[in-house]
């Protein structure tokens, strides 16, 4: 019943924080991505974490592990840098719909909850997609109606040309399958 209910959450909460504790020391380390990539598969068959907890669990750890400088113009480009290390990592975690969809809302959380971040968002976003973390279906399903209410009117405005892109590329690809 609850009670069970309760120490599963408490196990679960656990776990997580020995998982991040576990990520920011490699990070600490220089772990390769690889050696990164294997500890969180592990995480996700033998301690039965799911993709969309991990997921979540390596955004935290990476963005924890810097010190982001307190100059919005400058913290983009150190964020960008900073995240672009890691995206194997995200790529080989978040590969169900749900845990990309879980990953693009922890983004926009963060560039809510960090004002430093507010005009990153779609920066951040675009190198996700471009490096296959974030899938085309996942930004405009998250585009359409699975956003946040957090910051969504900003953040919805930074997307808007990247969406109508996508949408634009999309419909050229479905003619061109249609023509042949």
């Amino acid at each position: 019943g609850a009670i069970a209910d309760m120490q599963m959450s408490t196990c679960a909460s656990k776990a997580k924080k020995e998982a991040q504790q576990a990520m920011s020391e490699m990070m600490e380390d220089d772990a390769t991505i690889t050696d990164m990539i294997e500890y969180t598969q592990e995480l996700i068959q033998k301690q039965g974490m799911s993709e969309t907890e991990v997921s979540i669990s390596i955004w935290n750890t990476v963005m924890q592990a810097v010190e982001w400088n307190k100059k919005e113009d400058l913290v983009a480009e150190q964020a960008m840098k900073h995240l672009r290390t890691y995206t194997p990592l995200l790529a080989a975690t978040a590969k169900s719909p749900k845990a990309e969809l879980s990953i693009m809302l922890r983004v926009q959380e963060y560039c809510y909850e960090n004002m430093n971040f507010l005009k990153s968002f779609q920066k951040i976003i675009i190198m996700l997609y471009k490096t296959d973390v974030l899938s085309e279906d996942t930004i405009l399903r998250w585009y359409k109606s699975a956003h946040s209410s957090k910051g969504k009117s900003v953040f919805l405005e930074q997307m808007k040309k990247f969406v109508e892109w996508l949408e634009n590329a999309e419909e050229e690809s479905d003619e061109e399958e249609e023509e042949a």
